[in-house]
């Protein structure tokens, strides 16, 4: 048993780990706390069980979770609005410990997603390192990025970043009590993947959350590299008023809506405006710049940051269809003149390139290589390559490369799949990573790579070959595999042609001819 600020916690112990489930950081933002920044905690009369994770900002399910290969990412915690909750897992409990702290974002976009599961567990992260890991829920989608503030900033002008000031006051929550759990709140790393790195990236921006952390971990997190104006969200939230039938006179009745009107709503929004406007926004007042502006990258100078990618971001998309894995040339260049419109001889010097990196590609191989360098990898070395110009702290990439065994190998490295790596979680994800032991051996790397990180921003350690920083002059990568090595402008090729194509809405490069053939 332990106390913090707001009461007495009972956990567990378990083979030398601790773990307290389902905290809250911040009250219940339901009903009159809807949209409205983080409240206080109520404090609780005796001991209060830590055993149960809590629930889930209601959502819709991720279609993800289905794929028998990716039935390690559901979770099974409820959903409702009083979703400002936390795990944290601890070796011991001295509050002198001071140890390293690693604050993991879940991913889901800013949709949904949650930070519980078995594989989100931190229990084995925190053993093996020594480190104290805090896993966080908040407010995602309708409820945590509603850009409201321009038809009444006094009432709803926190709502368009209400779950980035949800994991403000989960940040602050730490500062205040992660001592009773060993941790030190001046040793704070953050850790996102995909939406999770995203929000890290937004975080690095907010001038709420300067001080609550020192370094920062961006693993496969795009879309916060460019954080949207608010008036670019403004169709989507006029079409979510229209549907609710609320007139701008009338907001306040957003907060008397259950949650499941709320959703429907939302779910009819993006259907008309075809595309999801739930994010969040440069508002002048949480956020103030896109964090690879020179503005921006001046209020992070000071952070370390690592950025990370699997190897085939893009096959997790493709296997949508797996009609993909098997395409021929002359399919592979169909689709990349009906995409680009190139004619046949650029089609045939785009794909030159990327044989240039690996003579023994096969066409799908070539198309899976080129659409993760569009959606995830080139805007990722963009900004390493911008944290890097802007030469204050330093900023180190990695490329995970461990391929999956699944089905003979045809999903080859795709998005999400180093989370159970970071967590050393691998054998709960087995459907994924099978049980060849050469999986533990890649974990052990991975973590060890983000605990020494952690412990002083450099992430060398015992596991892996010397680790540069990345500059534009070498682009040192460390490729993460059975056997890591650093490489220096890995797939430089294929980063420079895929460089010089037209920018593509991710959402809408997944729709068109690249993905799913032409007409």
């Amino acid at each position: 048993m332990i106390e913090i600020e707001s009461g007495k916690l009972r956990g567990r112990y378990v083979e030398g780990v601790f773990s307290f489930r389902g905290i809250p950081y911040a009250a219940d933002t339901g009903g009159a706390h809807r949209f409205m920044a983080p409240q206080p905690v109520v404090n609780w009369a005796g001991v209060r069980d830590a055993f149960a994770e809590g629930d889930r900002c209601p959502q819709v399910e991720e279609r993800i979770s289905q794929m028998p290969m990716f039935a390690w990412y559901a979770q099974d915690s409820s959903f409702s609005e009083n979703c400002c909750v936390l795990n944290v897992f601890t070796p011991g409990l001295q509050p002198g410990a001071r140890r390293p702290v690693m604050f993991y974002i879940h991913g889901g976009g800013y949709a949904s997603g949650g930070g519980g599961g078995s594989v989100l567990d931190g229990s084995k992260l925190a053993a093996m390192g020594d480190v104290v890991v805090v896993t966080v829920n908040h407010r995602l989608n309708v409820f945590g990025y509603t850009c409201l503030g321009h038809l009444d900033a006094e009432q709803f002008g926190d709502a368009a970043n209400a779950g980035q000031l949800d994991l403000v006051a989960a940040l602050q929550w730490v500062q205040r009590n992660i001592t009773a759990f060993g941790g030190d709140p001046g040793n704070v790393t953050l850790i996102g993947e995909s939406g999770g790195g995203n929000k890290v990236m937004v975080l690095l921006t907010m001038p709420a959350a300067r001080g609550l952390f020192q370094r920062a971990i961006n693993m496969s997190g795009v879309s916060g590299l460019q954080v949207a104006a608010p008036e670019q969200t403004e169709p989507y939230v006029d079409a979510l008023l229209k549907t609710l039938g609320i007139g701008r006179g009338a907001l306040h009745r957003l907060r008397t809506l259950s949650a499941e009107a709320l959703l429907r709503a939302r779910n009819a929004a993006m259907k008309a405006v075809r595309g999801d406007g739930a994010q969040p926004v440069v508002d002048g007042r949480h956020v103030q710049e896109s964090p690879l502006t020179p503005a921006g990258l001046a209020l992070h100078a000071s952070i370390p940051l690592i950025i990370g990618t699997t190897d085939t971001e893009a096959t997790l998309f493709l296997g949508e269809d797996r009609r993909n894995f098997q395409i021929d040339e002359g399919e592979l260049s169909a689709r990349i003149r009906a995409q680009f419109g190139m004619d046949g001889a650029g089609a045939a010097a785009l794909v030159a390139a990327y044989l240039r990196d690996d003579p023994g590609c096969s066409a799908a191989d070539v198309l899976a290589y080129l659409s993760s360098d569009l959606l995830a990898r080139g805007p990722l070395l963009r900004a390493a390559e911008a944290k890097a110009c802007a030469g204050q702290a330093p900023v180190y990439v990695y490329n995970f490369a461990w391929r999956v065994p699944a089905e003979g190998g045809v999903w080859r490295s795709p998005h999400m799949v180093d989370i159970p790596f970071a967590f050393g979680t691998v054998d709960s994800a087995r459907c994924m990573t099978g049980s060849d032991p050469g999986r533990t051996v890649v974990a052990d790397s991975l973590m060890a790579a983000f605990v020494a990180f952690a412990r002083g921003g450099d992430p060398n350690n015992q596991c892996m070959p010397r680790w540069m920083p990345y500059e534009t002059t070498d682009r040192a990568t460390m490729v993460v595999n059975e056997r890591c090595r650093l490489e220096h402008d890995f797939r430089g090729a294929g980063r420079i042609a895929s460089a010089e194509l037209r920018s593509f809405e991710p959402a809408a490069l997944r729709r068109g001819p690249l993905f799913r053939g032409p007409d």
